[in-house]
Formats: structure tokens, sequence, C-alpha cells
């Protein structure tokens, strides 16, 4: 199975290369401060910084918006019509925007009848609006549209790879899938949400900044992003072609533990990361690391401690796995983060390059893998990118790929 076709929007690109060519030269959706008043308030701080801009005006939602162009960035590329093409959703908060409509007229009373738009977020919820306007507008099948708060890219992914598998059931005739993402919660009530829970990154000018595997993380920045995999099925007995990135393997858990807080053992991240990588040389590892002070450090440690275990030890290697963190760059995106870091992952390896971690000129101290603000994969490497993504309730899912040589 291979990645044949990828789409990304963020803050730093309307597309997923030139998002990556903006993190290659060490670009931060958090240099946005510098064109913001010193007295912006904490939800325009929030909202500038992380917001992207295609998604402002549009007669749906934003993450209506943010999800099409990526899904027709990632058929574009794979040379496919999006037409009928079997659709995996994977968001947590889903089309907020839509329904968080008042509702009212200019006068201050309950409209008559509801606008359309609140009147669809309401009956279908946000999520199923956001499932029924992309399948309006491009004509993709949605098969499902799953919630497993920040592993929910990442799970729509797994449940894709695996309908895709000889044997599945999947009917004759589609030989790919579509996992789609997008994220626009930047909203007064998310926004505060998150700070009163203590996961934000303090929500001032000169404060409001993540700094992932950073020895001091005051917490995450919200971002908004659409992503989007055109995973193909190749015929049996066909092997990939060289440059082409498979998807090796996919996996997915939950431990109940805390809704908010992570385990402190994380063994339900541990389990699946031990069977992704066993007996696979890793090249590179994309944590989910939020930038907060509790889940850096034990993501590390259990990601460290499954790298030891393998018949060659980590360390002993001419080039242990580079560790690359892109939420220092791009913000958290909630539910979407672990697709977008799969898309990178996939350019990554494509390339064979890593954006460089500016933030990051104290690492984490006693962590089990070596940490440095510029991460750099071998020339002529070809081995696996581990993708990593962990949310509250204890939801957690990974994916493995890696350049065909």
């Amino acid at each position: 199975m291979i990645v044949a076709g990828v789409g990304l929007l963020t803050p730093l690109g309307n597309s997923a290369w030139e998002t990556f060519s903006a993190l290659l030269a060490g670009r931060r959706l958090t240099d946005r401060v510098v064109g913001l008043e010193p007295d912006t308030a904490p939800v325009p701080l929030a909202q500038g910084l992380g917001g992207v801009s295609v998604g402002r005006h549009t007669a749906t939602d934003p993450t209506v918006e943010l999800a099409e162009r990526a899904a027709r960035e990632a058929a574009a590329e794979a040379g496919v019509s999006l037409a009928e093409v079997p659709t995996w959703l994977g968001t947590s908060k889903g089309a907020v925007t839509a329904l968080g409509e008042t509702g009212m007229d200019e006068a201050g009373q309950p409209a008559n009848p509801l606008p359309l738009r609140l009147a669809q977020a309401v009956a279908l919820g946000p999520h199923g609006y956001l499932s029924l306007h992309l399948a309006q507008r491009t004509g993709v099948e949605v098969r499902r549209h799953t919630v497993a708060a920040c592993a929910s890219s990442l799970t729509a992914l797994h449940q894709a790879r695996l309908a895709l598998l000889p044997g599945s059931g999947t009917p004759a005739g589609p030989d790919h899938a579509l996992v789609v993402t997008a994220e626009a919660a930047l909203l007064p009530i998310f926004i505060h949400s998150y700070q009163r829970l203590g996961v934000l990154a303090p929500l001032t000018l000169d404060g409001y900044r993540e700094r992932p595997l950073h020895a001091e993380r005051p917490g995450f920045v919200l971002a908004e992003a659409g992503a989007a995999v055109l995973l193909k099925r190749l015929p049996p007995g066909q092997a990939p072609r060289p440059g082409q990135i498979e998807l090796l393997d996919t996996d997915i858990a939950t431990e109940a533990h805390d809704l908010i807080r992570p385990s402190p053992t994380m063994d339900a991240l541990g389990a699946i990361a031990q069977r992704l990588v066993a007996g696979r040389p890793i090249a590179a590892l994309h944590p989910h690391a939020p930038g907060t002070p509790e889940h850096d450090p034990l993501e590390l440690r259990v990601l460290g401690d499954v790298l030891r275990q393998r018949p060659h030890p980590f360390h002993e290697e001419p080039h242990p796995p580079a560790v690359y963190a892109n939420k220092g760059a791009l913000g958290h995106t909630l539910g979407s983060a672990g697709l977008v870091s799969l898309v990178l992952a996939t350019l990554a390896a494509r390339t064979r390059k890593l954006p460089p971690m500016p933030w990051l000129d104290r690492p984490l101290a006693h962590t089990p893998l070596p940490l440095t603000a510029r991460p750099v994969l071998p020339p002529d490497s070809n081995g696996g990118h581990l993708v990593t993504a962990a949310g509250f309730a204890g939801h957690v899912a990974a994916a493995l790929i890696q350049r065909s040589p």
C-alpha cells in the first residue's frame, strides 16, 4: 500500500509543499505576532496566529473549505478523480463554526426561519455537517467519520488501511481510499476552555509560543489545518517503485486512565509502537509532542524504551532515529494533528530532509533519544518514519511509512 497523494493547508502554506518549504526555512506560525498590536486580546491573538485565511469566507464552515482543498490536492497528485472515492474522515471538533451561529435577527430576536447553515449543523451535528458538505462539494463517498480526540485523523487512517487490505470485505473495484481531516475551532469557547485546563501557552504576545521537546514547555498554541492522504493498494505481486512512500502499518489503542491527563506509563502507546517498529529500521520519529509539561517527557521515554528493546539498540546504530516535532512551528491542530504529521513525514521521506526546530535551544534533559534543533536524515535513508498521536481520554494511534528503495 502506498501514499499516492497528499494535501495540506496550514497557517504557513496553502499546499503541502508550500508548508514544507516554509518549515525547512525555519518559519513558525507565531512569527505572525510582529503584525499584531501590543494590546491584542487573548482571543484575537489565538485567531490571528493560528488561522488559515482561505477558511474565513465560506457559505458553509471553514472545515469544509479546508477539507475540500486538501482532498483535491491529494487527488490531483495521485491522478484520481474524487467522484465516489471511498473516504474516511477524522476530526475532533468538526464544523463547530456553523453550529455556533446565534440564530438571531438584527433586532436580537430568534430568526424565523433559522439560517440554513445553523439548522443543518444542529440537525446533523458538527461532524455530520462536515461529512455532508464535503460529499456534496467533491462527490466523495464518506464511509465513516471518526472522533477520537487528537488521535482522530490517524484513527481514520487506520480504518482506511484496514478497509483496503485483502480479505477486508472491500467491494471489488476501488483500490484506493481517501483520508481527510480538518479543524477550525478557534472560537472563544474552546480557546478559554483550553486555557482553563492549563494546556495553552500564556496568551500574551511574548508568551504564546509552543516549544515541544524543550526543557521549559508552557503548553500548546491552537491552529487550524486541513490535511488529506490518498492511499492506493497495489495489485498482488507489484512492488512499489523506488522513491514511492509505503504505508507499512497502522494501529490504534486506548487506555482509561484519565479524561485529560496522559497515563504516567503510556502503556497503550508503547504497545502499538512496539508492534509497528519490531524488526524494522527507523530513520525518524514524529511524536505527538504537544509541548505540555507532562506529555512530552513521558512520550519520549516510552518511544525510547520501545526502540531499546529491539535486537539492535538504537544508540549503537551509526544514525540513531532523528526526532522532529512539528507543533513548535505549526501549532496544535487537535484531531488533525496526526494526519498533518503523516503528510510532513511523507514529504520528509521523499526529500530525505527534516525541518529545523528553532525553538529547541534547550532540549529536554535525561531523554533516551537524541534531541537537536537541526535533526538530520542520512542522505541515503530509506528507514521508517513513525508518526504518533495521543489525545484526551487515552486515545492513541500510530502509523509507519517508508521510502521504497
